[in-house]
């Protein structure tokens, strides 16, 4: 999956503040998600 688009979508930082993908288009950006069962 690297270097392909990523769809929109909004999440909540560690703060509660809103985080848009939008707001990081056309930058170089890293997501690192994670799932601990």
């Amino acid at each position: 999956m690297l270097l392909e688009k990523l769809p929109s979508f909004e999440l909540q930082d560690v703060n509660g503040n809103a985080m848009s993908t939008d707001d990081y288009r056309g930058k170089k950006t890293l997501i690192f998600m994670w799932a601990s069962w």
